[in-house]
């Protein structure tokens, strides 16, 4: 991944280049602000071009080309925002997200429905309304590339089906769900980031409970983007803070936090996963390391080694309560610090609550329900 878009409320686009960490094109692409972002697969429009789409509290989505950005710099011979765009289509609707299609020259948007719009037609091919408020974030399934996942403001989480008319299932969590995204080595997986501080893994073929819960945020989770290894996922915080978590671990494996940075609201990895590009409230474009200890200069081979062996030690010491208590470590600002020891003394109460209540109650009267069967509200379909 050399080049990396970047949308603001101002409704400005800026490409940048991740070597030189420069600008390379900036844009004023929307009257308004910039809701949506998403590069499309070149194999369903061209080989030998990069397309980027854009969505924009305007109403419009609008399709840009790198090459033709390239030529319009080029004639101008001067620094100006004034590109044109590609194509251009106009929603009826308010938009929020945007994402492509893996195989097919189609994408969705989201907003006050769900759209499918495809390249040919100036109009949605399909449109799906579950009597939703607002769909918030969309992503298409990388393998099965008819499936299309949402999250709304009404606490639900949708799976949509564009070869039939009518969404497939959805379900309805305790509280509201503001990002998710797909596991691109398991598509049949995937992550959602809620307004509870935690993460939670869903398998599409059994909606009813949670694979996995992620925790170690102590305020709502903004957005989230899996590694293209799909081993880990990152996460941004309303907390101010980047958490890195495995796939199939329960605890964050990194924490990343500045004196200076605001809220994270987007959050994405580099496509060799080496690097995490982050944008935060206070108008900053970060880019990170996935591996806090991994040097960018090149290596020796004895330094590789060293390296190797090191990491093979941990994994083998792993389970040793010193080793344990080092590895988790983590330092983080005294606020975070502080609520994560209220929510502990929070989860306490409520477990001890449960218990004396079971314990002063009928047998199996107050039954045992895993967390993980808790935190869904309801499925339907």
């Amino acid at each position: 991944m050399v080049e990396f878009i970047s949308g603001g409320v101002d409704g400005v686009i800026v490409m940048w280049d991740l070597h030189s960490k420069t600008e390379r094109h900036i844009i004023n692409a929307h009257r308004h602000a910039v809701r949506g972002l998403t590069y499309a697969n070149p194999a369903s429009i061209s080989l030998t071009d990069t397309v980027f789409l854009s969505s924009g509290d305007d109403k419009c989505v609008n399709i840009w080309s790198l090459n033709n950005l390239d030529k319009q710099k080029l004639n101008k011979r001067e620094n100006t925002t004034s590109y044109e765009y590609k194509s251009q289509y106009i929603s009826k609707t308010f938009l929020f997200n945007i994402d492509h299609n893996y195989e097919e020259p189609k994408f969705a948007t989201s907003g006050a429905i769900v759209q499918v719009w495809d390249y040919e037609r100036s109009e949605p091919v399909t449109k799906y309304d579950w009597g939703m408020d607002a769909v918030n974030k969309l992503k298409w399934n990388p393998s099965e590339t008819n499936i299309i996942l949402a999250s709304a403001s009404d606490r639900s989480i949708c799976l949509y089906d564009i070869r039939g008319d009518t969404p497939l299932k959805r379900i309805f969590l305790k509280n509201k769900s503001s990002c998710l995204c797909w596991n691109p080595y398991e598509p049949i997986n995937f992550v959602v980031g809620n307004e509870d501080s935690n993460c939670y893994t869903f398998d599409m073929r059994k909606l009813d409970e949670a694979k996995m819960i992620h925790k170690d945020h102590v305020n709502a989770i903004l957005d989230i983007d899996f590694a293209p290894t799909g081993k880990e996922f990152v996460t941004g915080s309303f907390d101010k803070t980047i958490r890195i978590f495995p796939f199939n671990g329960g605890r964050s494996r990194e924490v990343y936090h500045t004196k200076r940075m605001q809220q994270v609201n987007s959050i994405c990895y580099s496509m060799d996963s080496k690097f995490i590009i982050s944008g935060s409230e206070d108008t900053n474009v970060r880019i990170w390391k996935s591996n806090a200890s991994y040097s960018l200069k090149p290596m020796l081979q004895k330094e590789k080694e060293k390296i190797a062996y090191s990491n093979r030690l941990k994994k083998k010491f792993a389970y040793n309560k010193e080793i344990k208590r080092i590895l988790r470590h983590k330092h983080v600002p005294k606020l975070i610090k502080k609520k994560q020891d209220i929510k502990h003394i929070q989860t306490e109460s409520r477990t001890r609550k449960e218990t004396n209540v079971r314990n002063n109650s009928k047998p199996g009267a107050l039954p045992y329900i895993p967390e993980r069967k808790k935190k869904v509200d309801g499925v339907e379909e």
